[in-house]
């Protein structure tokens, strides 16, 4: 056979005859990925994955050594660098890596060599992650056996690789060490074992020993299930579910939110900011993480202790109706999880979500009645005997005296047009129940439902009296509470007077909702208003049709009004000063800071421009009435 030199080029550039007859004669040098990958998936299921880890190295190591003999027997060789190259620029023609960066240093004389390999693209890795998802480990065995044989073959001196960072374990790329055997230090005693060949009795007996610690791992599990079910059954909630997850495996278990807020935790448990653990593992590209959010898989992530608390978590996302409402976790300082732990985490989650279920629905169901009762509250003609012993089979007693609270929700964020409606009422339920919670915790049940875009809430007197707060200030305590727990909404409260009785609960609720009006269209400051503080043109402005009354303060003041806009004057401005302060010029001089003769002369203007008689109790009264009115309905202001 002539032999002929190998190809200098990018052999990626062949053509399909070039290859065939390039490699024709080597049947082993090709095979298809697809296959491999199916290979490597029977194998881990037949002999687990450290016995199927020394197959492949094993395997791989026999192919570096037989493209090598068949190399050297076909191809003639400018040096011998060449041919050690020609390893790597082989495994990419094959599909097996791609995108590399290597650094190589070979002796040739002395067997002496050190090479380090990074690619972007690992076949090996990308069949684990479909077959198995991410590992634990470095997954690419049987790209380690073939560097390993092929330099060792090359150099006729013993090298060994080691892989560590990998595609299959989540990170970014795949980066390799060869050195010769020798060059080693403890660091490659771990893979050392799995060089060694077995007879096939031996394989066998570890098969079975294997088998044997399944079955009891899989009774371990069915008996974790079986705990599981039961506390399910008997009603025991979220908190026992934990509890006997972490009982059961001797480790900590955690269940947070969708926001990584702590709902439960059992054993060792150190509260840190797992939520920016995340956010940053995303901006990096973190693949596992990546995995947990984007695919809502069970992964190994490891914490480090920049967030609070250095260990190692496994966690499975809670998925209800395909969406998250929380994650479930094992947690322990060091080590990893088996596929046991992992089982029994994928059961509890499940457990988890059906429990939330059951108590979502327990209070959409107790919400929709409340709803129910709080439409016939408000209708024109509550059927109030009937309502009123149906409350007290509630535990509510609405014959004693109760403001209205409505809560006016805008949402300041963008939502897609396809997820609005379901959003907002999931919101407004999570409001409802937030309020709820709060108000129960001072002792007394209170009646919260959501209608429409609002939120409506039956304040006993005595739960305000009992806070020892003014009604304002009580009501700003709540909004508060919905700002700082929903921060991307803007919530206006309106509060009604004081209805005694049943039958008075629908003029509360109109009352509210025109204090809500009111502050939308006013210049009021406050996300706060009551009926009682708008005193007479609050009754005025809940009891008449608004056009009637701008067209009354519009009347009486237009020839004001015009004046001051023609010459940018101040004569409205001193009069409700003037006014406010019941009165009382020099009062009103200071709060204007301009002398009491200025005073004087504008409010003598105002009499004279608008005929307006303000030293009669009437055209006080008037007057005043018509500045708060245009104020209110955002006509006019200071």
């Amino acid at each position: 056979m002539v032999k002929k030199l190998f190809p200098s080029g990018d052999l990626l550039s062949l053509s399909t005859d070039e290859v065939r007859d390039l490699f024709g004669d080597l049947k082993s040098t090709f095979i298809g990925l697809d296959a491999l990958g199916i290979l490597r998936k029977d194998l881990i299921a037949a002999l687990g994955s450290e016995r199927a880890k020394g197959f492949l190295l094993r395997y791989g190591w026999q192919c570096g050594i037989n493209d090598v003999k068949y190399l050297r027997e076909k191809f003639l060789w400018t040096t011998e660098d060449d041919l050690l190259r020609a390893g790597y620029r082989i495994n990419e023609l094959n599909g097996y890596l791609k995108s590399g960066s290597v650094v190589m240093r070979a002796d040739w004389e002395t067997g002496k060599f050190y090479t380090e390999a990074y690619w972007n693209y690992s076949s090996e890795a990308q069949k684990h992650i479909e077959h198995f998802g991410y590992h634990d480990e470095t997954v690419c065995a049987t790209m380690i056996g073939y560097a390993g044989g092929y330099g060792t073959e090359c150099l006729g001196a013993n090298i060994l690789f080691k892989e560590f960072e990998c595609i299959g374990k989540g990170d970014p790329y795949c980066r390799w060490v060869g050195k010769t055997i020798d060059d080693w230090d403890e660091e490659i005693e771990d893979v050392l074992p799995f060089y060694e060949s077995e007879n096939l009795a031996n394989e066998l007996d570890r098969a079975y020993h294997r088998i044997e610690k399944q079955k009891e791992a899989l009774k371990k599990a069915l008996n974790i299930n079986e705990k599981l079910s039961k506390v399910l059954i008997q009603g025991g909630g979220l908190s026992s579910i934990v509890k006997i997850l972490a009982q059961s495996l001797g480790a900590a278990a955690v269940l947070e939110d969708k926001n990584y807020n702590l709902f439960e935790s059992y054993g060792n448990y150190t509260p840190h900011e797992f939520g920016r653990f995340v956010d940053l593992s995303l901006k990096k590209n973190e693949q596992r993480v990546k995995r947990l959010i984007e695919e809502k898989g069970t992964v190994h992530v490891t914490v480090p202790g920049d967030f609070g608390w250095q260990h190692e978590r496994l966690i499975s996302p809670v998925l209800l109706r395909n969406e998250v409402c929380g994650y479930i976790s094992l947690i322990k300082q060091q080590g990893v999880f088996d596929e046991m732990e992992t089982i029994s985490l994928e059961r509890a989650s499940t457990m988890c979500a059906i429990q939330f279920l059951q108590e979502r629905t327990a209070i959409e169901r107790e919400q929709r009645i409340k709803g129910e009762f709080l439409n016939e509250l408000l209708s024109d003609k509550p059927d109030i005997e009937n309502l009123s012993y149906r409350m007290k089979l509630l535990g509510y007693n609405l014959n004693k005296p109760h403001y209205v609270f409505v809560f006016n929700l805008e949402h300041t964020n963008e939502i897609n047009i396809h997820q609005r409606e379901p959003y907002l009422m999931e919101l407004r339920r999570s409001i409802a129940d937030t309020l709820e919670s709060q108000l129960l915790s001072y002792g007394k049940g209170c009646l919260v439902a959501s209608r429409l875009d609002k939120i409506i809430a039956l304040i006993p007197q005595e739960v305000v009296a009992q806070m020892k707060f003014e009604l304002k200030t009580f009501g700003e305590f709540l909004v508060n509470i919905i700002s700082n727990n929903y921060a991307d909404n803007k919530t206006i409260l309106g509060i009604s007077s004081l209805c005694k009785g049943i039958d008075t609960f629908r003029k509360g609720y109109e009352e509210a909702n025109k204090s809500i009006i009111m502050a939308k269209r006013g210049r009021v400051t406050s996300n706060v208003i009551s009926v009682d503080e708008m005193g007479s043109l609050g009754i005025l402005l809940c009891t008449k049709d608004e056009k009637e009354l701008e067209s009354f303060a519009t009347g009486l003041l237009k020839e004001l009004l015009a004046y001051d806009e023609e010459n940018n004057a101040e004569l409205l401005k001193t009069l409700y000063y003037y006014m406010e302060n019941q009165g009382n010029i020099q009062q009103t001089s200071v709060q204007m800071t301009i002398s009491m003769g200025a005073i004087r002369y504008r409010l003598k203007r105002v009499q004279e421009i608008s005929e307006l008689d303000i030293t009669s109790a009437k055209g006080f009264i008037d007057s005043y009435l018509a500045l708060k009115i245009l104020m209110f309905l955002g006509k006019w202001g200071l």
